[in-house]
């Protein structure tokens, strides 16, 4: 008898939340992000996936899919993932979190027949990277592992590095050149100083 109304009370609070967050942008706001790399946090590395015939999804139907934490929506985007498993390219997003207990709750709305929310508890250390899965009827955490994202700050120390290793080998290579050349001239001189030595004794 209450099947109806925990429907439409699920899809209410997915619209809510999509239409909240479609008068922002889709990416979390830089000032957010900001703040959140700035005190401890990780990242979040979620993929998604519904294979063409997945129960309760409807087909060639593009998926609106969003990540809440602890109730702030952290990621908020339309994909179809039935296209994109058929195509062998899963839909993956990757994303800073603060780091802590969290409750994760992922909301599919759009290509389902009733709106999807499944809650996960998740434990997301500092400077972690944590993969979390849903398969088109179950989200799963996995491993967590120690993740240092490639910044712009980053590339520019590593390019300076490289060249720095760069001129070392060079100036390496100068000198080895060198020492090649004057061993080569050394050898030149020993050998015309033998020839020398040879003809004079003969003119004797």
């Amino acid at each position: 008898m209450n099947h109806p109304v925990h429907t439409m009370a699920k899809w209410s609070m997915l619209a809510v939340l999509l239409s909240t967050a479609g008068c922002q942008a889709k990416e979390m706001p830089d000032a957010r992000r900001d703040y959140l790399l700035a005190h401890d946090h990780g990242w979040i590395d979620l993929t998604v996936k519904a294979p063409t015939g997945a129960p309760g999804f409807k087909a060639g139907e593009a998926c609106q899919v969003a990540l809440l934490v602890n109730g702030e929506t952290l990621l908020l985007e339309s994909a179809n993932l039935a296209e994109a498993d058929g195509a062998g390219i899963p839909v993956g997003y990757r994303f800073v979190a603060p780091a802590g207990k969290l409750q994760a709750e992922l909301h599919i709305g759009a290509c389902v027949k009733e709106a999807l929310v499944v809650k996960i508890p998740l434990q997301l250390d500092k400077d972690h990277l944590l993969a979390l899965a849903f398969d088109g009827a179950a989200a799963k955490a996995g491993p967590a592992t120690v993740f240092e994202p490639a910044s712009l700050e980053w590339v520019r120390a590593e390019m300076l590095r490289m060249q720095a290793n760069g001129r070392a080998n060079d100036a390496a290579t100068d000198k080895l050149t060198r020492l090649a050349i004057y061993s080569a001239v050394l050898n030149a001189i020993g050998v015309l100083a033998l020839l020398g030595f040879i003809v004079n004794r003969r003119r004797r």
